[in-house]
């Protein structure tokens, strides 16, 4: 049976990673002269994106543009496979190349505009050159370290230390009390923006345990119950966000003003104004935030 479609960005993707043949470098040699096979580029971390009667689309190409815009050498990451083929990402140095007949743009910002599927395996692709791009050297020895098994992994060639993709967990909550949810806003979002509380897990925390610690220290509420909502890969650069609602035991929130500029508690039918755009002086996230989801979630629920 498959598994529920999950209700978030990035999330679904359509590709099966096939990771054996990460370690199968003749097998990722002939995948590459597919015909079928296909290629996204990006530059600085963005990927290449084109317009086609008016609507944005990822640019995947064929593999065989590696060697045209590419520096010889230059690792490609081995995404996994679809029904048509094998797909690969690279990351070039110069964007030149494509400048004529696409563009490079900020994952954040376009997503919305592109398929699921592409914003699926973008994100991922995201997330592993953001990796490779801060752990260059070892960080056992501090050797320079090359690139692996297709893009999955790291080897230091002076202590034979291998690293490894990480992923950072995120909790983020909605605290609910009776029939109201709090929610919080940061100075820095736009004026009007409040969105679900959310932290860094600290080692040695079960998800509950950190759910507890982060509403205490940004809304001073203490949880009775953690619900898990569902979670979302979030590549900027490379966190799990694992979205909950939190049941408190009163509404007595004091704001921690290092974290939050301010916190405020929303109705059930406020909150439904808030997610449909037609709150007076209040947004929240777009859906293509783990937040939005949570808040759409309790509102409408039954």
């Amino acid at each position: 049976m498959p598994l529920p479609r999950n209700p978030n960005a990035f999330a679904n993707s359509p590709l099966d990673r096939a990771a054996h043949h990460r370690r199968d470098p003749a097998w990722i040699d002939e995948a590459l002269k597919a015909p079928t096979t296909e290629l996204m580029v990006f530059h600085a971390h963005k990927p290449f994106v084109v317009e086609r009667e008016g609507a944005l689309e990822a640019g995947w190409m064929g593999a065989h543009a590696a060697a045209a815009i590419a520096p010889p050498a230059t690792p490609l990451i081995f995404l996994g496979l679809d029904a048509h083929g094998a797909r690969f990402a690279i990351e070039i140095p110069d964007p030149a190349p494509l400048e004529s007949v696409g563009r490079f743009e900020e994952l954040r910002g376009i997503g919305p505009r592109l398929t699921a599927d592409d914003v699926a395996i973008l994100g991922c692709a995201k997330s592993l050159f953001e990796w490779h791009a801060r752990h260059g050297f070892c960080a056992n020895c501090g050797a320079k370290s090359v690139v692996a098994e297709a893009g999955w992994k790291r080897v230091c060639g002076a202590c034979n230390s291998e690293h490894f993709p990480r992923v950072d967990p995120v909790v983020i909550m909605t605290p609910v009390c009776g029939d109201r949810v709090l929610l919080g806003r940061q100075a820095k979002w736009p004026k009007g923006m409040h969105s679900a509380l959310a932290g860094f897990m600290e080692p040695g925390e079960t998800i509950e345990e950190a759910v507890a610690r982060e509403t205490f220290e940004e809304a001073g509420l203490r949880v009775n119950a953690v619900r898990l909502h569902s979670t979302q890969p979030w590549p900027f650069p490379s966190q799990l966000m694992i979205g909950v609602i939190a049941d408190v035991e009163n509404d007595d929130a004091k704001v921690d003003e290092h974290e939050l500029e301010a916190v405020r508690w929303f109705t059930r039918d406020e909150a439904r104004a808030l997610i449909a755009g037609k709150h007076p002086d209040c947004f929240s996230p777009p859906p293509f935030a783990i937040a939005h989801q949570l808040i759409k979630s309790w509102a409408l629920a039954d």
